[in-house]
């Protein structure tokens, strides 16, 4: 199964959202995203995007610092 990366190291909010919107729109259902980001609100803000748009959070790996790994199936 291949999954999609997108990376938004070093963007701040609302940046990475923004990115994950965009790239949203080219995924079909059940294809799998992973978005790595470092702001300190890049958790928080996939989970409400997540929830707002009704996709799937599978999981959230932290890093180091405020670095996450965030896998979103569509």
């Amino acid at each position: 199964m291949h999954i999609r990366e997108l990376d938004a190291t070093g963007l701040k909010c609302p940046q990475p959202i923004m990115k994950l919107t965009v790239v949203s729109s080219e995924m079909k259902p059940g294809e799998m995203l992973e978005i790595i980001g470092d702001c300190p609100t890049f958790e928080v803000d996939v989970r409400a995007w997540c929830q707002r748009l009704n996709r799937t959070l599978l999981y959230v790996t932290e890093e180091a610092g405020y670095r996450r790994r965030i896998r979103i199936r569509f």
